[in-house]
């Protein structure tokens, strides 16, 4: 059971640098300050295909100013999750909804986490992506103590956002061991820039809210620990 525990965190780390919904703490944050520096979209929907560890995952972007959407499903636990950031009292806040469950956590902020610095943006001329001639850019960036590299490609078949992205960082594993270097790309497809729903940016009436994830991983309705058990079981057959 210990692979596949320790590779969620690297999977959803992948989601991080790709989505703008979990860097969006603050307008400080390198991706804030990356997207207004070079003006991009802030009002759109977009598929992501993420490629990590040799494993597959699909997600959604949906965005509308500073309100920000995110639809996955957590890698092995096969559990339905959206992450909602919304400003609120000059502040942004975010919880973790659990549709098939019908639960949400509000996730707490860390007092302790390292400011984040501006990112580093380098200019690397065009290429081709699908066709379409792209701006390659390269953003080194730091974030509660992660440095990363992300190199970029911005179609302007779709008004100059990303269409690829190619992520590398060194993730730092228990006290006392070396950091781990992970690589990730993810393909953005499908993007949308009409206004989206109002309601996908509240938590929906009849959710129970819950003080931590155990809740949701202990729940037997489906998903969870025993999707884990039941991927351990299949992997175990294979091999």
């Amino acid at each position: 059971m210990n692979q596949p525990i320790r590779l969620i965190p690297f999977l959803l780390l992948a989601v991080f640098l790709a989505v703008p919904a979990l860097a969006q703490q603050a307008p400080s944050t390198p991706w804030m300050q990356f997207e207004q520096e070079l003006g991009l979209a802030t009002t759109y929907s977009v598929d992501m295909s993420i490629q990590a560890m040799g494993m597959n995952m699909d997600s959604k972007i949906i965005r509308d100013g500073g309100k920000t959407r995110t639809e996955m499903v957590m890698p092995f636990f096969n559990l339905k999750t959206v992450i909602l950031e919304i400003p609120e009292n000059g502040r942004t806040v975010s919880y973790s909804l659990f549709p098939e469950k019908q639960k949400y956590l509000l996730n707490e902020e860390d007092d302790d986490a390292t400011p984040a610095a501006a990112p580093k943006i380098e200019e690397l001329g065009t290429e081709t992506v699908d066709g379409v001639e792209c701006t390659k850019r390269r953003i080194r960036m730091t974030e509660d103590g992660v440095s990363s590299e992300v190199t970029m490609w911005f179609s302007p078949a779709q008004k100059n956002m990303p269409v690829k992205m190619v992520a590398a960082a060194d993730v730092p594993m228990q006290p006392g061991q070396p950091a781990m270097p992970m690589q990730s790309t993810i393909l953005f497809k499908n993007y949308d820039f009409s206004t989206p729903d109002a309601a996908l940016f509240d938590v929906p009436a009849g959710y129970t809210k819950i003080s931590d994830m155990m809740e949701v991983m202990m729940d037997g309705s489906g998903g969870g620990l025993g999707a884990l058990m039941q991927q351990m079981q299949n992997m175990q057959v294979e091999e």
